[in-house]
């Protein structure tokens, strides 16, 4: 894992500027080292910048210029170990359609809980759930 002061690293990458607020808010609360950029580009900046020292990368599969699934190309050639959560409201889109048959544990659709956020993420982290974890109940998305 690669935390930073004792917490995972997330990188979110999401082009709906409320939509990232409220992410990045969820998992910073959920105890995470939470990165929030609106753009593809800048999520590769990130990444770079810190030199793969991301435990999860979540991104949003279609968003305006370079999508998110031409990020985790991008990502995946250069930091093969990245591990990545793919969200979308757009579920009628192939891109989605084929990641939910393909590997239904790495994509979220919108909308969400900031619970079914949290538990995802924890999972494909592989950070145990708090004891008594609170959900606020909101939904992302």
């Amino acid at each position: 894992m690669n935390h930073r002061d004792g917490r995972p690293a997330v990188l979110v990458v999401e082009d709906d500027p409320a939509v990232l607020r409220l992410m990045e808010l969820v998992l910073a609360s959920g105890g995470f080292d939470t990165v929030a950029v609106g753009k593809a580009a800048d999520g590769l900046a990130q990444v770079r910048q810190r030199q793969g020292r991301f435990d999860l990368a979540i991104l949003d599969i279609v968003m305006p210029g370079v999508s998110g699934l031409d990020l985790a190309g991008d990502l995946d050639r250069e930091f093969p170990n990245l591990k990545i959560l793919y969200i979308s409201g757009f579920v009628g889109s192939l891109a989605a359609q084929a990641l939910v048959h393909r590997t239904p544990d790495r994509v979220l659709l919108k909308p969400f809980s900031d619970q079914e956020l949290l538990e995802r993420v924890r999972k494909l982290i592989g950070v145990p759930l708090p004891e008594a974890q609170t959900s606020r109940g909101g939904t992302l998305g």
